[in-house]
This record gives structure tokens, C-alpha cells and sequence, in this order.
């Protein structure tokens, strides 16, 4: 988890690049956090920066 949180700004980027989900965004910080979680949850199943991140930063 800790990892997450150190690299929150990839998260940010990666949900707006592969969901279109601003955090910022009114509309999406009204919707039920278990979806955005999930979204979250699965850019470490996918190819994406986060991924990256995680496994070559290894926090």
C-alpha cells in the first residue's frame, strides 16, 4: 500500500490515461470509492506505468 501512496501521482496519471478519471474531477470524487479502487487495482494487472513503477522502483 505504501507503495501506492509513493507513487500516487502515477496513479493519478495512469487513471486518466487508461480510465479518463480525473480524481480531481467533482463527478468522480462523488462516485462510490470501491469502483475507483478497483480501477486502481487493476492498472497493477496491466501494462502500465504504475506497473512499471512498482515492479523496477520496488518501494
Amino acid at each position: 500500500m505504501l507503495a501506492l501512496v509513493s507513487n500516487w501521482r502515477v496513479v493519478e496519471a495512469d487513471l486518466i490515461k487508461e480510465y479518463g478519471l480525473d480524481l480531481w474531477d467533482p463527478a468522480v470524487r462523488a462516485r462510490p470509492w470501491p469502483g475507483i479502487r478497483a480501477h486502481i487495482f487493476s492498472l497493477i494487472d496491466s501494462p502500465t506505468r504504475l506497473r512499471a513503477a512498482l515492479t523496477l522502483g520496488g518501494d
